[in-house]
């Protein structure tokens, strides 16, 4: 998991400077299986604008580059007029022994729920916000606004109560939950994944209703 995790934290640097990312992560239970997609992009006007090439990120990484993910890893590369990234999808087993599997299932305790956040991750990602230089202030208030996505498939969890990230001395972040039909969408920003001192954003805490 390693490798994805890594390209991901370096997308995260790239959002401090241009706010160009767009992250959405996506489960659901099918046919007996969990099904896994994970989506990131970046903007190619704003790289334009900066003078450089987003296509450069993932020129080299192809399927040789993900042997920490499961076997049956799809990717897909992501490349239209306004953005170019990749899609990641697989299949898992939910009585997998693999602990690289493993890593990506929910678990649940009683009304607890547990997803893993692939993008909370990276120890790497740390307290770099904060500061009460305008210039931080700015890079703070554009983080604020960038959003990633985890959509869980009703099939999974039909009814969510509340979402959050465990915080130091119970001060939880409570994340929002939108209906989008078939699927419950939890919205995080991405100011969050700055702040792991206060924050445990490996992993999503969901209480079922």
């Amino acid at each position: 998991m390693r490798k994805i995790v890594s390209l991901f934290s370096l997308l995260l640097i790239c959002l401090v400077f241009t706010s160009c990312v767009d992250y959405v992560q996506s489960v659901s239970f099918k046919n007996g299986k969990y099904h896994m997609y994970y989506k990131v992009t970046l903007s190619k006007l704003l790289f334009a604008m900066a003078d450089e090439d987003p296509e450069e990120i993932f020129k080299d990484f192809d399927e040789d580059e993900i042997g920490e993910l499961p076997p049956n890893t799809s990717i897909k590369p992501v490349n239209t007029e306004l953005e170019v990234g990749a899609e990641f999808t697989f299949e898992i087993d939910p009585k997998t022994t693999d602990e690289t599997e493993k890593s990506f299932l929910p678990t649940v305790a009683g009304k607890k729920c547990f997803i893993p956040f692939l993008l909370g991750q990276n120890d790497s990602i740390s307290d770099s916000v904060g500061s009460d230089s305008e210039g931080e202030k700015f890079a703070a208030a554009i983080l604020s606004s960038a959003k990633c996505r985890i959509l869980l498939s009703k099939n999974l969890i039909p009814e969510i109560e509340t979402a959050y990230f465990e915080g130091k001395g119970g001060q939880n972040f409570s994340i929002p939950v939108f209906d989008y039909g078939e699927a419950n969408c939890l919205e995080i920003p991405f100011i969050i994944l700055t702040q792991k001192g206060m924050y445990r954003t490996d992993r999503v805490i969901i209480i079922k209703k």
